[in-house]
Parts: structure tokens; C-alpha cells; sequence
């Protein structure tokens, strides 16, 4: 009698307990899933009759640029010709906050790095008014690992492979375009699908060679990919040439593992600087991975499914994490708990796009969402 006397009771005050720290956890949701909605180290250099009114110009300059670098963040790339062109007026109540570091200043003159926070609905509102799809999720990192061919040999932890040297300025060290502004606006950006360079360690090279990386050893990887938490290894090799006129070419081949496709060589053209050809290289191999995230998960506000889940739970610091989790994914815009016990959470997520989308979002945040003969199910893989 005692036992089933207590038990509601204290799934009276663990539902309260979760409601409580719901309501705290929907809003650091919100306040994370707002962060793709900051624009970082816009560099501004402007001069006029005085400081202040450099300054003046600096922050309405960095204000246009940050709003329109933003944009092409959230828009894929064939949309862009078609991206509203907003004056100072339009843009301003628009902006959040911004914050201001690096300042110098000299009689007539003003330097510093701006930082830009937009408010999400009325940037989603512009968006939308205009018919434009546009995606904002951050996904799990890429591993990349570039090896270089020359004649029958292949590189990827030995010397010399300046190819692996390139990607490691530009991914650990921060190598980026500086001009003209908008490519470096836009490369100061955080990427929308990191990329990892495996350090080289002696790990690495016990775990996998060249030869084993060219013929997509699969356990070899799959090691590899596990050690450095990636979702994804790309094997992308190049091997330099010269054309018959002198012209510079870089052929470049891209093996994603787990990917039906075939590769592709592609070749691109450059000048007599190896290093600058392999950079620019580079850096457009960073964009496509990045469009092709953005394409893949954009945001479809054409469609509304409200869908039925179970879940486990485990703990209340665990059922937490989860819900926040799920309210931080950009295409949830609403949760409610139906049921709630103990050890089980019977509860809806309603969301704009299709289920696939929603399997593959959750996916990133080490969700597994599952189809049990008509009955969904929500755990932490």
C-alpha cells in the first residue's frame, strides 16, 4: 500500500521538476540556436574628418556587411543574385547588438573588428517574404585527408606533402582570404560543417598509410573517424602537372567513405605559385562542403508535421539534455509532453520540413530517431 501510495507522488514531483527546468532550458536552447545569427570580426579601416566620424561610418559600413555576409551564410549560393539589397534605415532595427574589439584609432582614421548579433525572427520573416530558402544548422566535422601523388608515390604523413601543409595553414592556423571584403567576410565566419586535419601524431600513423587511405580501408577509417569524432572522412588527393603552354594544374580527386557516387577528378588551373593554386583549391573545396550542407538541410516552411515520440529516460540531467537538444534544432518550432513517468516521456515535436530532414538534424546531436513498426521512439545513441 505504501509503495503505490508514493509512486504518483513522485512522479507528480519529478514531472514538476522537469517543468521547472524546461522552462530554463528552452531558453539557453534559444539562445544557442541564435548564435548563427552572429557575425564575427568584420574588419572595418575608414577614414574621414575625424575619429568619431570614421567611426561613425565604420560601424554603418560593418553593419551592411555583417547583415549581407549573414545572408549568404543562410541562403545556398544559387539564390544569391536574387538576396535583398537593404539600406542603412532597413537594416538597423534588425540588429540586435553589436560589440566592438581590436579599436584604434589615430586623428582622422578608425580600425577595429565588429561583431554583429541579428534577431532570428526578423531575419527568418525577411527571408521568407522574399521566397528564399535558407538553412541554419551546424553539422558534425569532416576528416580530411589530403594525400599527395607524385609519379607512383603517395603522401600523407611523409615528406614532403604540401599538399596536407596547405590544409593545415588554412584549417589549424587560420590562413584566409583577405580580399576582396565579402570573401573575407565571409571566410571569418565559423564553418557551417567543421573540418579537421588529423595531427599526424604516431597514432595516426599506426592507424592508416597512404595506400590504405587511397583504397578506403574501411576498419583503418573507421578507426581513424571514431578517434577524432567525426561524422564524415574525406580522402582528397591531388597530384601537381604542368600544362603544355606552362599553365600551373593541380588534379584533385575526393573520396567521401560511405558515399554509393563515384569520384570525380577535377582539375584546376593556377600560376607558377604551387602554394597560392593549392590555397585557392582549398578554399573552394571548403564551399562546396558547405553548400552542400546548406542544401541539405534546408529549412522547408511549406511543410508542418507534428510527430509522436517515446523516449527512455534514464536520468533527469539526461532528459534534459535531450530536450535541449531537440528545441535547439532550427526546424523544431514547438515540443509538449503528453505523458511523463519515471523512466518514459511520451511527448510531440512539431517541425517544418519532412521526417528524413528530422532523422538526420537529430543525427548530428547523437539522436536516434526510429520508426518501430509505427511508433516512434527518441534516444541518445
Amino acid at each position: 500500500m505504501t509503495d503505490t501510495q508514493l509512486n504518483p507522488i513522485f512522479s507528480r514531483l519529478f514531472a514538476l521538476a522537469i517543468a521547472i527546468c524546461c522552462l530554463a532550458g528552452s531558453i539557453s536552447a534559444s539562445h544557442a540556436a541564435d548564435n548563427f545569427y552572429v557575425v564575427r570580426d568584420i574588419a572595418v579601416d575608414e577614414s574621414a574628418s575625424s575619429a568619431a566620424a570614421a567611426r561613425t561610418i565604420a560601424v554603418r559600413n560593418g553593419q551592411k556587411r555583417a547583415f549581407e555576409t549573414l545572408l549568404r551564410r543562410l541562403v545556398p549560393a544559387p539564390y544569391y543574385a536574387s538576396l535583398p539589397v537593404l539600406d542603412d534605415a532597413a537594416i538597423t532595427p534588425m540588429v540586435a547588438s553589436f560589440q566592438v574589439s581590436n579599436e584604434r584609432t589615430s586623428a582622422k582614421r578608425y580600425l577595429a573588428d565588429l561583431t554583429y548579433e541579428f534577431k532570428r525572427d526578423d531575419i527568418r520573416k525577411l527571408l521568407r517574404l522574399n521566397m528564399l530558402p535558407f538553412s541554419e544548422s551546424f553539422g558534425k566535422p569532416i576528416l580530411v585527408l589530403p594525400v599527395f601523388l607524385v609519379e607512383d608515390r603517395a603522401y600523407l604523413w611523409d615528406y614532403p606533402n604540401p599538399w596536407r601543409t596547405v590544409w593545415v595553414d588554412i584549417i589549424d592556423y587560420g590562413l584566409r582570404p583577405q580580399e576582396p571584403y565579402n570573401l573575407r567576410d565571409d571566410w571569418a565566419q565559423r564553418l557551417l560543417r567543421p573540418v579537421i586535419v588529423p595531427s599526424g601524431s604516431l597514432e595516426d600513423m599506426k592507424a592508416i598509410d597512404a595506400r590504405q587511405a587511397l583504397n578506403m580501408d574501411t576498419v583503418a577509417l573507421e578507426k581513424l573517424r571514431k578517434d577524432y569524432g567525426a561524422a564524415e572522412i574525406d580522402i582528397i588527393s591531388a597530384s601537381l602537372r604542368t600544362d603544355t603552354d606552362g599553365t600551373l594544374l593541380l588534379d584533385v580527386t575526393r573520396n567521401v567513405v560511405g558515399q554509393t557516387e563515384p569520384a570525380t577528378l577535377q582539375t584546376y588551373k593556377g600560376s607558377e605559385d604551387e602554394e597560392g593554386l593549392m590555397q585557392s583549391v582549398i578554399f573552394d573545396l571548403l564551399g562546396r562542403m558547405q553548400e552542400e550542407w546548406k542544401r541539405q538541410n534546408v529549412l522547408d516552411f511549406s511543410i508542418e508535421n507534428t510527430l509522436a515520440v517515446t523516449t527512455s529516460i534514464s536520468s533527469l540531467p539526461d532528459w534534459l539534455a535531450l530536450q535541449d537538444k531537440v528545441k535547439g534544432l532550427s526546424a523544431v518550432s514547438a515540443t509538449a509532453i503528453k505523458d511523463l513517468s519515471v523512466s518514459k516521456a511520451f511527448w510531440y515535436i512539431t517541425f517544418v520540413g519532412g521526417t528524413d530532414q528530422l532523422i538526420a538534424a537529430l543525427d548530428q546531436q547523437d539522436l536516434a530517431l526510429a520508426d518501430q513498426g509505427g511508433y516512434w521512439t527518441l534516444n541518445q545513441k
